[in-house]
């Protein structure tokens, strides 16, 4: 059974920059959203924003997110540390397999309630059943590439770019064909039935990369027992 969207009353703002430290001054970014849990303070994300490419992961204080970032601006909840992080172990063992993965965030109640994270920023419903051709929206923050609502000069990682179409399934990925999503846009949510005026809907995917010989953007699909299990370890 498909996992509904939590609304939140106000505005709902789960799609959010996941910045990577590496060090030296120097920082990466992905994409990632909260998905709607009993725990709430759930997020998804790409497997390999959170990896190393030697099966090690980034130390969880390297890593950060902040919902509803855009226009080089935080959200309005700022920035929230990231407290565990489950990643299928296929994917450390071979980093071309099974590219997705669950954050839980470090999120306490600005207002001193029990509030989770979802219960201010709403969360995206999750499903395992999206079959070929299905009219999409992904939303992340890409650099260069062709999402189509960030204009030239704003495609610099630091503004939220969404994409609208129709994207194709074969045995093992989603893809896009003949559009680049752009680097950053590396865990964005693919969504399926996007409601504009709730800025939710359902997560089925979240995009890996751009390949290059196919001229598509792929995003693995789902293995539901491995991403059950994922959110068992984070729950």
């Amino acid at each position: 059974e498909p996992v509904l969207s939590q609304v939140n009353p106000n505005l709902n703002f789960p799609i959010g920059r996941l910045r990577i430290n590496l060090g030296n001054g120097k920082a990466a970014h992905c994409t990632a959203s909260v998905i709607n849990t009993e725990n709430g303070n759930i997020g998804l994300t790409a497997a390999h924003c959170l990896a190393k490419g030697d099966g090690t992961t980034f130390d969880l204080k390297d890593l950060s997110f902040s919902p509803g970032y855009n226009n080089q601006k935080e959200g309005p909840l700022g920035t929230i540390n990231i407290e565990n992080l489950a990643i299928p172990y296929t994917h450390l063992v071979d980093p071309d397999v099974e590219d997705y993965a669950l954050v839980k965030f470090a999120f306490t109640d600005p207002n001193k309630g029990n509030a989770r994270l979802q219960d201010y920023t709403g969360a995206l419903g999750w499903r395992f059943d999206i079959g070929n051709n299905t009219l999409t929206n992904v939303f992340g923050y890409p650099a260069l590439g062709d999402m189509a609502s960030c204009t030239k000069d704003t495609k610099d990682g630091k503004h939220l770019g969404k994409w609208q179409g129709n994207v194709q399934k074969d045995d093992d990925y989603y893809f896009i064909d003949e559009v680049n999503l752009g680097d950053g846009a590396s865990g964005s949510p693919l969504i399926f039935q996007y409601k504009r005026n709730e800025h939710l809907g359902y997560a089925y995917a979240s995009h890996e990369a751009y390949d290059d010989g196919s001229n598509k953007s792929v995003s693995p699909i789902w293995d539901e027992q491995i991403f059950l299990g994922l959110l068992l370890e984070l729950s």
